[in-house]
């Protein structure tokens, strides 16, 4: 598996998870750019969107949650630093996305 870069990982957001795409367009629409740390914030909340409506057995949290976590194992120190400062700081232990994580063993070190 290649790794990620903080370059493409913006596109790779919005091929890999079901959905976001169009929080994607929507906000290439808004900025005229991709803004790769607001992105992040735009995720979090289309996750925690996702969570609300359809629980935490759709596809769209698995394969974001995949991508955050290559993202973090990156060589790239600047991916590791948007994943960490715009995505996890984000969360706080009551958020729905962290605990919906932390059952999925992913991003907090742990391994199902």
């Amino acid at each position: 598996m290649t790794d990620l870069d903080f370059e493409h990982f913006p596109e790779q957001l919005r091929a890999c998870v079901p959905g976001f795409d169009w929080v994607y367009d929507q906000h290439v629409r808004y900025y005229d750019q991709v803004l790769p740390h607001v992105l992040l914030g735009d995720l979090v909340q289309f996750l925690r969107s996702e969570l609300r409506c359809h629980g935490e057995e759709r596809s769209c949290l698995h394969e974001a949650l995949a991508l955050l976590e290559r993202g973090l194992e990156s060589a790239d120190s600047k991916l590791r630093e948007l994943v960490t400062v715009s995505f996890l700081a984000k969360l706080d232990p009551g958020d729905e996305v962290f605990e919906a994580m932390r059952r999925a063993g992913r991003l907090m070190g742990e391994r199902p």
